[in-house]
């Protein structure tokens, strides 16, 4: 007892020698340009956690420990200045603009904050401005152009449209390509939770549900060396968000509250041109309910036997027209453009209300996002709530918290098979769209639809719309809260614990009759104007969904050492546990009893089924970073996780990754530089492996029935209330080991001429092996397929990025800024004896990986070619095809990826209260198989279809090597356009492979600040109005349409279109009220 009351009173004492030790430093924080306070700089006491930011006067009030020597002095755009404390206890500092920020602090992998000049590899961050000052909704599509190495392939313009983003490329063939999020240092779920193909509506990825004004600012780590820390989740790359944080205003204490609006109307980006001359029909005849547009002239309509008015006395000129039941002037509709008639309109609300004291600071706020698509009937609904804060509890313990909720309500319509869009751009332009009644009268005539045409692609788009729903719905919460204990100035102790959860609820319905169209002979006639009755069938419902929920546990445990005046030390080290679990459910019914009542008791065969999934990774880890003269920093990492979804024997793996910084302008020949302002060069090498989603050591059973077809022929099941089981088609390899990423960077940062003139340099090889992917089987074996390690893949890329300051006045700022990527992405191998395999699409065309090609490839049927690859044209006098070109074997097509992405942003800075920003973007190279264009030409409706009375060579060779000469068209050759269009091409997927580089406006904008004078008697501090707009194609390869919206998801994406939602573009205003 006596010796434990002598170590209490030691303790004691210590603990009041510390306190003693303490001392309060004061000060102010000024721009060394205009003098000027700098309110939301931070002051640092170097080696700690301790610090704080200046109030909006630039004042501070620091309680600095015992130990503390130095204070460090950052701002956004400034130079990072120290000052050693001594027996001062007040201290001003001035610091002096750094024009790019080549000193500022960055946050890295496990919200690590690094000076920007000791990292060994490639970083980039944007601001929580440049992501919001577009208005943009989307915060997937905000990032287009704004990272060098960051490729963004949209999906469509439908509100809340998924897009695939890829860091540097890909690393798996066909296995999951999306970066990392992380959200406050949480990572969160970010993919879609189902795939889509070239059926169905398009899945959101999960990152919809962030709303990019709450975002403070964002940081890109695009090699494996950066976000190593984060293991094998990491091995595309992470996407690091900051979001908004805790400030003062004048005066320690005092709340500020931001609130930002904004509206944009938004439009079709572009529209197809259609021929305007030729009517519905065949041969040049017309024909009613006939999927075509090669009939006669609209212009001799009349003179049509059944239809004609020329053959009814009284009524010459006119034609019956067969939809609408009466006689009508013949006349050319613009469809597309009479469907696209409408504005979307998107409106962003928020507000934000954030307060910081000596004691930490806390921040919340609201958002709603409310958005209609040019098809009314597709929008979004988003409202987010936000609460964060950091507390200092005494000198040793600190605290935070960051929550985030999401309820976002997406409706969306179908595409690719399942798309409307069909009977929108093959509409004849003899058929009224717009202006013909799209269902019938009479007995349940609301579900006997009126199109041109019949087939599953004939539907009215505007009875589709009326009588079927596409709705995704998700609650969504994730946040996490820490606790830090610094026990001594040289170390620290944080564990964080988060979770991510979310609930997302599809709802699909189509109601009795889409299918039930009349057949030519059913439609109105001059002598029986009426529809004969076709009774409506089908329908189906289709109600699922997926609850997630993760959850994260962070330990960390940070040490700092001064080995001596010139070698500083770092080490990092802790643990991590990440449990993903899953539930899955669906309830669908087909063919309704009865039209009208969206019910699954209303349907005649039901189906349901409910899964559920755990997965669990845990990893430690370790990081050492060492800094020598300020001119050397070296870092090392190494992790090793253990996944559950991995064969038992092969669950844990070791990555290791090391980087390596040479600041040579520290050098003293080169110091005091008025040339060189700053230079860096880095080299770092990695390994990060990528797992399986999931492993099953034995086969299970599915539903469904027998796969020989002579069993299945006719059963569909539930047969006789009886669910049919059958073995899974896949098995797993029981040697499946994960998946290695080996990348090797080397790069240098250039300042000039007093960092007015930035240069960025990255060059990066990275290999992934042992690929896991699914390997074809033989069919004997009674298995489809095999999930095996095979084949390897190399990225091989260059990124540059080129920052200058040309004009630097008193009243006029002008900053601009190019990102430059160029990556070759290459299929090394497969499996042995497989070539290719499909990634999406059709069983032709299709999206492949290919071995010895880029990726990812097209595939389809190929024109004929001569040994010097130029098209035959088809020698046989006999055969329509005469002199045209002839269908050959089916091989690669296209390639998606372009040849290099080169963004180029400005920013202007007029009288200090005008703030003018542009942002365009290049792509150049990459293709697509454009099935929407091939449609239009199949139907005759497209504008190049119009001229069929020409005559033309079509431009190939002969067998003997001598260009074509073969005449086609003309008075006696009236079909040859025909013929070329609707059966020749149609049947070459290569004549539908289209270039997809452009040049657009992403982004164009200006934004003026009220005078002060005008707005303090509303007790407002800042008052910005701003107009802005958004993707605006100046040229596009692609015809008709916008080359960023394609089918399917994935790594599919940006491969293939076939009638996806057209992109918009936006015009709008903003406001934003400081208070």
């Amino acid at each position: 007892m006596r010796k434990f009351m002598m170590m209490l009173a030691l303790l004691i004492f210590a603990g009041m020698q510390v306190v003693l030790a303490q001392v309060t430093v004061t000060g102010t924080v000024s721009s060394s340009e205009d003098g000027k306070p700098i309110p939301g700089a931070t002051v640092l006491v170097k080696g700690t956690t301790v610090g704080m930011t200046t109030d909006l006067d630039g004042k501070y009030s620091l309680l600095v420990p015992g130990s503390g020597r130095i204070l460090v002095f950052s701002f956004v755009g400034m130079k990072t200045k120290e000052v050693a404390i001594g027996n001062q206890k007040t201290i001003n500092v001035a610091l002096d603009p750094d024009v790019l920020d080549i000193e500022g602090v960055v946050v890295t992998a496990l919200g690590i904050s690094r000076e920007k000049k000791s990292l060994g590899y490639a970083v980039q961050e944007a601001s929580g401005v440049e992501m919001s000052r577009a208005a943009n909704p989307n915060i997937q599509t905000t990032l287009s152009g704004k990272f060098a190495g960051v490729q963004v392939r949209q999906s469509s313009g439908m509100p809340g449209a998924p897009a695939q983003i890829f860091i540097r490329g890909a690393r798996s063939f066909s296995g999951d390509n999306t970066p990392l999020y992380v959200v406050d240092g949480l990572p969160i779920t970010s993919t879609n939770d189902y795939a889509s193909n070239v059926t169905g509506a398009a899945y959101s990825n999960r990152a919809a549900d962030i709303d990019p004004n709450d975002i403070e600012s964002i940081n890109v780590l695009k090699g494996q060396a950066a976000a190593a820390l984060y293991g094998m989740r990491a091995s595309n790359g992470v996407i690091i968000i900051t979001t908004k944080k805790g400030k003062a205003a004048a005066g320690m204490g005092r709340p500020v509250v931001n609130f930002s609006s904004s509206m944009t109307i938004d439009n079709i980006s572009r529209l197809p041109e259609v021929q305007q001359t030729y009517a519905q029909g065949f041969n040049g005849a017309f024909a009613a309910a006939n999927s075509f547009s090669w009939g006669p002239k609209i212009t001799d309509l009349p003179k049509n036997t059944t239809y004609g008015g020329n053959n009814y006395p009284g009524f010459e000129g006119q034609f019956f027209d067969p939809y609408k039941g009466k006689w009508v002037t013949p006349t050319a509709y613009n469809n597309p453009e009479g469907f696209y008639d409408n504005n979307g309109y998107t409106y962003n609300n928020s507000i934000n209300i954030s307060n910081a004291t000596s004691m930490g600071n806390y921040s919340f706020g609201f958002g709603s996002t409310n958005q209609t698509g040019i098809i009314k009937e597709t929008g979004m609904e988003r409202y987010t709530a936000k609460m964060a804060g950091d507390f200092k509890m005494n000198p040793r313990w600190n605290m935070g918290f960051a929550g985030n909720y999401a309820d976002s309500k997406i409706d969306k319509l179908p595409s690719g098979n399942d798309s409307w869009l069909f009977t929108v751009y093959g509409a004849p332009p003899s058929f009224d769209l717009v202006g013909t009644p799209y269902h019938q009268e009479g007995t349940n005539g609301k579900y006997r639809q009126i199109s041109y045409r019949r087939g599953a692609v004939g539907k009215n788009p505007y009875w589709v719309l009326e009588n079927s729903s596409y709705r995704e719905a998700t609650k969504r919460f994730f946040g996490n809260g820490y606790l830090e204990f610094v026990p001594a100035s040289w170390v620290s102790i944080r564990y964080q614990l988060g979770v991510d959860q979310y609930t997302t609820d599809n709802a699909e319905y189509t109601e009795m009759g889409q299918g039930d169209l009349p057949t030519a002979s059913q439609y109105p006639t001059p002598n029986n104007p009426v529809y004969a009755y076709v009774a409506p069938t089908g329908g189906i419902i289709d109600n699922y969904g997926v609850t997630r929920r993760v959850v994260n546990s962070l330990l960390t445990a940070t040490f700092s050492h001064n080995f001596s005046d010139n070698l500083k030390g770092n080490l990092v080290v802790g643990n991590e546990i990440d449990h993903n679990h899953s539930e899955f459910y669906r309830s669908n019914g087909n063919n309704f009893t009865t039209p009208g009542w969206k019910n699954l008791a209303n349907t005649n065969i039901k189906n349901s089924s409910y899964n559920t999934y755990n997965r669990r990774t845990a990893g430690f880890f370790g990081n050492l970073n060492l800094d020598y003269m300020n001119m050397f920093y070296f870092n090392l990492t190494g992790r090793q996780d253990i996944v559950s979804s991995m064969p038992r024997d092969n669950r844990t793996f070791f990555y290791p990754s090391t980087s390596l910084a040479w600041v040579f302008t520290e050098l003293d020949a080169l110091q005091d530089n008025k040339i060189l302002s700053f230079g860096k060069a880095r080299i770092s090498y990695a390994q990060v492996g990528q797992a399986a989603t999931e492993f099953l050591a034995d086969p299970y059973f599915v539903q469904g029935g027998a796969n020989s077809g002579f069993l299945t022929n006719g059963i569909v099941y539930p047969w006789l209330g009886v669910t049919g089981y059958k073995y899974s088609e896949t098995l797993y390899s029981p040697d499946l080991k994960p998946q290695n990423t080996n990348t090797l960077e080397l790069g240098f940062d250039l300042r000039f001429l007093n960092n007015r003139i930035g240069l960025d340099y990255s060059f990066f090889n990275q290999v992934a092996k042992d690929q896991i992917f699914a390997v074809p089987m033989a069919g004997s074996t009674g298995f489809a397929q095999m999930v095996v390690n095979a084949g390897e893949m190399k990225g091989i890329g260059h990124e540059i990025i080129l920052s200058l300051k040309p004009i630097k006045m008193k009243n006029l700022e002008w900053d601009m800024t190019f990102n430059f990527s160029k990556l070759v992405n290459e299929v090394v191998e497969l499996a042995e004896g497989v070539e290719n395999i499909a990634l999406g699409g059709y069983v032709t065309p299709n999206i492949r990986a290919s071995a010895g090609d880029v990726y990812p490839a097209i595939y389809g049927e190929m024109y004929v070619r001569d040994s010097e690859g130029r098209i035959l044209v088809n020698e046989d006098p006999n055969d329509p095809g005469y002199g045209l070109p002839m269908v050959g074997e089916f091989g690669k097509i296209g390639v998606v990826s372009p040849d290099f992405i080169l963004s180029w942003t400005n920013n202007f800075k007029v009288l200090k209260d005008i703030n003018i920003f542009a942002q365009i973007d290049w792509k150049q190279g990459g293709q697509m198989y454009s099935g929407t264009n091939r449609l239009m030409d199949l139907y005759g409706t497209s504008k190049r279809t119009e001229d069929r009375e020409s005559t033309f060579i079509y431009d190939g060779y002969l067998a003997n090597g001598q260009p074509n000469n073969i005449v086609r068209g003309g008075p006696n050759d009236a079909l040859a356009y025909q013929t070329l269009y609707s059966s020749v091409l149609d049947a070459l997927s290569e004549a539908h492979i289209y270039g997809t580089g452009f040049v657009k406006i992403r982004e164009l904008g200006i934004n003026y600040n009220l005078p002060k004078k005008y707005i303090s008697y509303l007790k407002l501090t800042n008052a910005q109005i701003g107009f802005v707009a958004r993707n605006i194609i100046l040229w596009s390869e692609l015809p008709y349409f916008d080359p960023e919206a394609s089918q399917g998801q994935g790594n599919m994406t940006s491969g293939m279109d076939y009638m996806s939602l057209p992109q918009t573009t936006s015009y709008g205003f903003s406001l934003n009220l400081t208070f």
